[in-house]
């Protein structure tokens, strides 16, 4: 028999050229008059006021401000209400953004107690409602789950009421504002669609005047349909984004087998099985980067050039020479490249369904100040492109995702789980004297930690640091040694010296 598999829906944006537009200055000129009303609606309800709203009742809050009339298009009011709603919905996407990361700061502040572990542990991984009221009464809630509770309540009804919740708020959530005019929204109501030829399709949109249709010819295959969305790009071009959907065939069979992915910039991802993936990414990304900084570099000599020129040399200059939309093809070039290098490499090792273990990166690299070459490498370093590749294949896959913390992931060593050994480039050496791949040493500790149960993914660096040198000075107990006999011996880096002889202390009198 085959592997039993189902299928589910993949849903994705299509952008498809405009190759013909039959009024260009009256698409102008209602993008421009929807622009005031998406500009207009960000005002309004970007702020704290509208925390938590439904986008549905967004028009009824911005028609006293800047109503269909006042905008020029009394006779094209849908396309008015459809700005809104488009707007008010990005609002509240905006919002849930900043959620994650509040959530992540209430969870760094109250972090799981041993209380609340037990109960978890006892209730098992899918609970009823009896057994949970039967766990509280058996393990009471501590105050730190409490205060988390009445945090995370806060958070979605009124995210100012506690201090250190509004302060933490306003870093997250800011006010949103747009400048762009450029797109329009249709439902599925307002235009028609009907095949020309093969590879072309011709739709009739509404216009701010019901009596007149803009016809639009598409260079595609397949009829779009629902919601689509009328963009003039960076590159002055027509094109229409509409919603498509794949169906995917996965395998039904659960993931058997767990590895850690360790992201990097020379290759893509080290897995805990020693295998390198997109390698040759650090090589595309340094040359995207030169490349940049020295065209950049020429196109401000040729600026200063025509300033001094001046007159019609000057014209010219800007005109055929700094103009932007070559250097934003190369640019959108180098990315497709490197995107497809990431993704290709990724579906050629991920072909069955695993339980995939990586970093999460989603907070920015802090550190000593670096020289401007490496701040500029670092800076262009795709980490969301890693992530959002990651996440495709594991669709694709029937693979599960999950993310731990990256704290000290690679100088941890693999086999010992301590702090002893040292890592220079590619090599981690440990405290013994043998010599790991130290990628591979950081993809196997990321995959260890996701079983761990006392490092948690929203813990603070220091919080993990301190976890780490209590197990070092404990596993240097078991082997009959001192912190001070490691340090001489440097094994131990002589940055975590003194935390590790206020541990060290600590733990004596009890015994290590």
């Amino acid at each position: 028999m085959g592997k039993e598999t189902f299928t589910t829906e993949l849903a994705y944006t299509q952008p498809i050229p405009v190759v013909f537009c039959s009024d260009l200055p009256r698409v102008e000129k209602l993008m421009n008059s929807l622009g005031t009303v998406r500009a207009v609606t960000y005002n309004k309800l970007g702020s704290l006021a509208y925390w938590g709203q439904s986008w549905m009742g967004a028009a009824k809050l911005v028609r006293p401000i800047c109503s269909p009339d006042s905008v020029g298009l009394d006779k094209a009011r849908k396309l008015w209400e459809w700005a809104v709603n488009d707007t008010a919905k990005a609002i509240s996407a905006q919002q849930e953004a900043g959620k994650v990361f509040l959530v992540r700061e209430i969870w760094r502040k109250c972090p799981i107690t041993c209380t609340e572990r037990n109960r978890n542990a006892w209730m098992g991984k899918k609970p009823s409602k009896a057994k949970r009221i039967e766990g509280k009464e058996k393990f009471p809630p501590e105050p730190a789950e409490l205060e988390r509770e009445r945090l995370i309540h806060l958070l979605w009804n009124n995210p100012t009421a506690d201090n250190w919740l509004h302060r933490k708020f306003r870093d997250q959530y800011q006010r949103g504002h747009t400048y762009q005019r450029n797109q329009i929204v249709y439902q599925g109501a307002s235009y028609t669609a009907k095949r020309l030829t093969r590879n072309t399709v011709e739709l009739s949109l509404n216009s701010d005047d019901r009596r007149v249709k803009i016809a639009v010819k598409l260079k595609c295959r397949h009829i779009p349909s629902g919601q689509i969305r009328l963009i003039k790009n960076e590159f002055g071009s027509l094109e229409i984004h509409c919603v498509r959907r794949r169906t995917l065939t996965k395998p039904e069979s659960k993931p058997t087998k767990s590895i850690g992915l360790d992201k990097g910039y020379t290759e893509g991802f080290y897995t805990s099985e020693g295998v390198a993936i997109a390698e040759g990414l650090g090589k595309l990304l340094t040359a995207k980067s030169d490349r940049q900084v020295r065209e950049n570099k020429n196109r401000y000599r040729l600026f200063q050039h025509a300033e001094k020129k001046g007159g019609k040399t000057a014209s010219k200059i800007h005109q055929f020479n700094l103009t932007s939309n070559k250097k934003r093809r190369r640019l959108a070039a180098s990315k497709a490249t490197i995107k497809n290098l990431i993704r290709k490499d990724l579906r050629s090792n991920i072909t069955s369904p695993v339980r995939i273990f990586a970093e999460d990166l989603s907070s920015p690299i802090k550190g000593k100040k670096q020289a401007k070459r490496i701040n500029r490498k670092l800076n262009q370093w795709m980490k969301a492109e890693l992530q959002d590749s990651l996440e495709v294949i594991a669709k694709e896959t029937g693979s599960t995702i999950t993310v731990v913390n990256p704290a000290y992931t690679s100088q941890v060593d693999s086999q010992t789980g301590t702090l002893l050994g040292q890592r220079k480039g590619d090599c981690f050496t440990r405290y013994t004297g043998d010599v790991l791949q130290a990628d591979k040493n950081a993809a196997l500790n990321i995959c260890r930690r996701g079983s761990d149960t006392e490092i948690t993914r929203w813990m603070k660096y220091d919080k993990v640091r301190s976890i780490l040198v209590e197990r070092t000075v404990r596993y240097l107990g078991s082997i009959g040694t001192t912190v001070a006999e490691a340090l001489d011996l440097d094994w131990l880096s002589s940055k975590f010296k003194a935390e590790a002889i206020v541990c060290e202390a600590r733990l004596s009198p009890h015994g290590v």
